[in-house]
């Protein structure tokens, strides 16, 4: 009776899958920072008529910011959905889930802050 054979080992990324999920991280992280640079300036831009108050405004500023951070985070997860055959399911469940709840709270304070 022969023993039971071991299940194969996964196979390892390749190097062109690893190089382009580092290159994804990095371009998003970028871009997301050029996005946020640019949304900071319109943010504070927001309210020259005066009509809203300063807390409403701060508060408004913070909320963009803090849901472009979180969009912006999603990249990395989302980089290692090229290299991680393993756990692709999963992060790229967390890529879509940060990426849709970044922007879900930066239109909430839009939308809190413009009604």
């Amino acid at each position: 009776m022969e023993p039971p054979s071991l299940p194969e080992p996964p196979k390892g990324a390749s190097a062109w899958l690893v190089a382009s999920g580092i290159i994804f991280i990095i371009l998003w992280l970028a871009g997301a920072f050029v996005l946020g640079t640019m949304k900071l300036m319109a943010s504070v831009m927001a309210n020259d008529s005066g009509s809203a108050s300063a807390d409403a405004h701060l508060g408004m500023i913070a909320s963009v910011m803090g849901g472009q951070i979180v969009s912006g985070l999603a990249g990395i997860p989302g980089g290692m959905i090229f290299f991680s055959p393993g756990r692709r399911k999963r992060t790229t469940l967390i890529f879509l889930a940060m990426l849709i709840g970044g922007v879900a709270i930066q239109a909430a304070a839009l939308y809190l802050f413009f009604s």
